[in-house]
């Protein structure tokens, strides 16, 4: 008796650079049962932090398309974005790449059981239109109205696919209401936490640098792009210096974002306060060293370094985003501030100046189990290994 025929399978991302998508779809990949699938990857940008954790078992291919196409796709976007800046208006920055070079990508060869898009944008769009597969998922990682995603253009899409996951359960709300994705076709699924990985990186990595005794060290962990409100922490410390905190906050990322936190930095004279110790392969001894753990986006899918920061039983702190409710107790597993520099400095002076909130908070945190890498990645094979 032959052996069943194995599910061909792609998935689909931007890069395998540090962001929450990146990471969760490796801890993914490492638990899908390849027994019943075969599966090919494809990225637009190569390389990564994130691409050592990727299988053996997957193929990594690219969705680029390569020569003078993708020399005057580029040259056409760049030129759509300068009109756009001129003209005042503002669309996410992927609606406008497809809107000018979705043309130049070229249909994928091969057919696929499953095609999921792990991520929202390009990889949306393309698997959408340039795949050809039996069934088809998107992922949806980020709150997409504060995204700058256009709910017109991107429901033409999602309508496409067989199912929708969000990767909170309170994300579902803001997808339905603006009107992204029709209710009935989304699910959620968890961004994917390998614990035991996670935990292991921050004993065997490399910690931060020594602080003067009597120092609160303050971390904070992200891509620097606008995002993650980089500025707002600065303008925090700010205040923290002037009501004569003593402390150190690292700032470990990096991004498009950085000249403008590092002048800001600059002239409100944080150099002895904030350290920018930029992309770090193992962030999770800083995680692992922190006082506080602070987080100031401004939107998020669901903040998965503050699901990181707790499992590493860290009190934390973050703005609050739309979902930062769906992980966060506001007074039991962390604190949460109104999105200003004073809210934010308000609560690191409350942890700071309590000692025994700070320690219940943290073993609340430290108490808590994640149980994603079993629970998600089993609704993915399930999804995938359907008839």
């Amino acid at each position: 008796m032959s052996a069943p025929t194995k599910k061909q399978v792609l998935f689909v991302i931007d890069s395998l650079g540090c962001g929450g998508a990146e990471k969760s779809l490796t801890a993914l990949l490492q638990r899908l049962d390849y027994t019943r699938m075969d599966v090919d990857l494809a990225i637009a940008i190569h390389g990564g932090v994130n691409t050592s954790a990727v299988p053996p078992q997957v193929r990594v291919i690219g969705f680029l398309p390569g020569g003078w196409k993708n020399a005057v796709g580029r040259y056409a976007n760049a030129l759509a974005l300068r009109i756009m800046r001129l003209c005042g208006k503002k669309r996410h920055g992927a609606e406008i790449a497809w809107h000018t070079r979705a043309w130049t990508f070229g249909r994928m060869r091969k057919r696929y059981d499953v095609a999921i898009a792990y991520q929202q944008g390009v990889p949306t769009f393309f698997v959408a239109t340039k795949v050809d597969a039996r069934r088809k998922y998107a992922w949806i990682n980020v709150d997409l109205t504060p995204a700058g995603y256009s709910p017109g253009m991107c429901r033409k899409f999602y309508d496409r696919y067989d199912g929708v996951a969000v990767v909170s359960e309170m994300l579902r709300k803001p997808v339905m209401n603006g009107g992204f994705a029709a209710a009935d076709r989304l699910m959620t699924i968890y961004d994917i936490v390998d614990s035991e990985a996670i935990r292991a990186a921050a004993a065997e990595g490399t910690p931060p640098a020594a602080v003067a005794p009597g120092t609160l060290r303050i971390v904070t962990v992200g891509r620097m792009t606008p995002q993650k409100n980089y500025p707002l922490a600065v303008r925090a410390a700010a205040i923290l210096k002037e009501k004569g905190l003593k402390f150190v906050w690292h700032f470990v990322g990096d991004g498009i974002a950085r000249d403008h936190v590092q002048t800001l930095i600059h002239d409100l004279g944080l150099q002895d306060c904030i350290r920018l110790e930029g992309m770090r392969p193992n962030p999770y001894p800083f995680f692992a060293a922190a006082d506080i753990y602070v987080q100031t986006s401004s939107f998020e899918g669901f903040g998965l370094t503050l699901t990181e920061a707790r499992l590493l039983g860290r009190p934390v702190i973050t703005t609050d985003f739309a979902v930062a409710r769906d992980q966060i107790r506001d007074g039991i597993n962390g604190l949460i501030s109104d999105m200003t520099p004073e809210g934010v400095a308000e609560k690191i002076l409350i942890l700071a100046s309590d000692s025994a909130l700070r320690g219940a908070i943290a073993s609340c945190a430290a108490a808590e189990v994640n149980h994603t890498a079993r629970t998600e990645s089993r609704k993915v094979n399930t999804l995938i290994c359907a008839d």
